[in-house]
């Protein structure tokens, strides 16, 4: 069986390294692997046809920006796609990206299963995705237990597997020691400062959460402050400590390795008290961890206005929409400046036991303690490929 994959930012590459690993185990003849995917996909054995991060693009406006670069791998995808006919074309979340390659190979060849990985959000905006996606996207997996009926409802195949951060390791107490002891951290908080993985989300959010961090060091002169670098940006982002409380340590795998980096990483969730995070997953990773934290995002003007016209739910954090609370603060768009996520932080960090409820039953709901999710997607799969080769 040959599956093409393709990720294109960093949690698809996670899904997909995890997903890889799991067909491995399951199927006899374990597959071969094409496709688009960033270190740890490749690492599985991945042929990646350029690199993923060229895909790492998010907002109307900046996608607009890239818009060249972005039909010329478009292109040279589904050529790719075409020239290799895989068993299963598996997609993975980017749905800017991915759902144009699959509309264009469907038009084109519709024998190719495609399974989407990650449904799109139809539940906060663009509702209209779940029936049009069904014309060219066979099956859908999805991360959150409310999803499904919203593409069955629509005659689409989708099956619920669960959220991958329940199974994700959290840190050890020898790394919580060593990196106390490798950055000489002192026993007053910890504040995790979390600005997002793509350039643009690191230059427009950056300035903003440095002003908030400085005002809050100046109501705990000795706290600690820790920005975990985006490894693929570890230049781009350093240079972003000037505007960062000066005792700020900032974790790279370029000055300390990639497994010592791996390993601080998870002991900065563990040990923080509060977090500064940019909308997106990591909310969850936070939540895995009992960290409290503060959303902050913004976009460039015009993606903002037309985000907010289309947007059908008043959050965007993922905690908050799966218990229907809203005890995570957000400071989005105009409400997104330094006093605001100052007031926020001075908050949460003075009571917190609300989101600390919220994030048991996140976990809950998302499957903590069940089959793991990378093995409830391989099951996934190769059930639809099973139905799909017997129709």
């Amino acid at each position: 069986m040959k599956i093409f994959i393709i990720a294109g930012e960093d949690s698809g590459d996670k899904l997909g390294s995890a997903i890889i690993h799991s067909l491995r185990e399951k199927l006899d003849n374990p597959p071969s692997f094409v496709g688009i995917g960033g270190t740890e996909m490749t690492n599985c054995g991945l042929n990646s046809i350029f690199l993923m991060s060229e895909l790492s693009v998010m907002g109307f406006v900046e996608i607009a920006y890239n818009y060249k670069n972005l039909k010329k791998r478009l292109d040279q995808t589904v050529s790719a796609i075409l020239d290799e006919k895989p068993d299963i074309l598996l997609t993975i979340d980017s749905p800017e990206f991915c759902f144009r390659v699959a509309k264009k190979v469907k038009v084109v060849n519709k024998s190719i299963p495609i399974v989407h990985y990650v449904a799109p959000t139809v539940w906060a905006w663009r509702p209209k995705r779940a029936r049009a996606i069904s014309n060219y996207i066979d099956h859908v997996m999805a991360l959150f237990p409310f999803e499904p009926p919203y593409f069955h409802r629509v005659g689409l195949s989708c099956d619920f597997v669960g959220h991958p951060i329940v199974s994700e390791e959290i840190a050890t107490d020898e790394n919580i020691v060593d990196l106390k002891k490798e950055y000489s951290l002192s026993d007053e908080p910890t504040i995790l400062c979390l600005p997002g993985s793509r350039k643009s989300e690191i230059d427009r959010l950056m300035p903003t959460f440095g002003e908030s961090l400085i005002k809050f060091s100046r109501l705990i002169p000795n706290a600690n402050f820790i920005l975990p670098s985006t490894p693929h940006l570890y230049e781009y982002s350093k240079q972003y400590l000037k505007f960062l409380p000066s005792n700020t340590v900032f974790l790279s795998p370029e000055e300390i390795g990639v497994e010592k980096y791996l390993a601080f990483k998870k002991a900065s969730f563990k040990i923080s008290d509060l977090a500064l995070a940019a909308s997106g997953t990591v909310s969850l990773e936070l939540a895995a961890n009992n960290t409290p934290m503060v959303i902050g995002y913004d976009m460039s003007y015009f993606s903002r206005q037309i985000v907010q016209l289309m947007m059908l739910t008043n959050t965007v954090t993922l905690v908050n929409l799966i218990t229907g609370n809203r005890h995570i603060p957000e400071c989005i768009g105009v409400n997104f400046n330094s006093d605001k996520l100052f007031l926020e932080l001075v908050r949460i960090y003075s009571n917190r036991k609300n989101q600390l409820k919220d994030f048991a039953t996140t976990m809950n709901l998302l499957g903590r303690d069940h089959i793991a999710p990378n093995d409830r997607a391989a099951n996934s799969l190769i059930s639809f490929y099973k139905e799909f080769k017997t129709v």
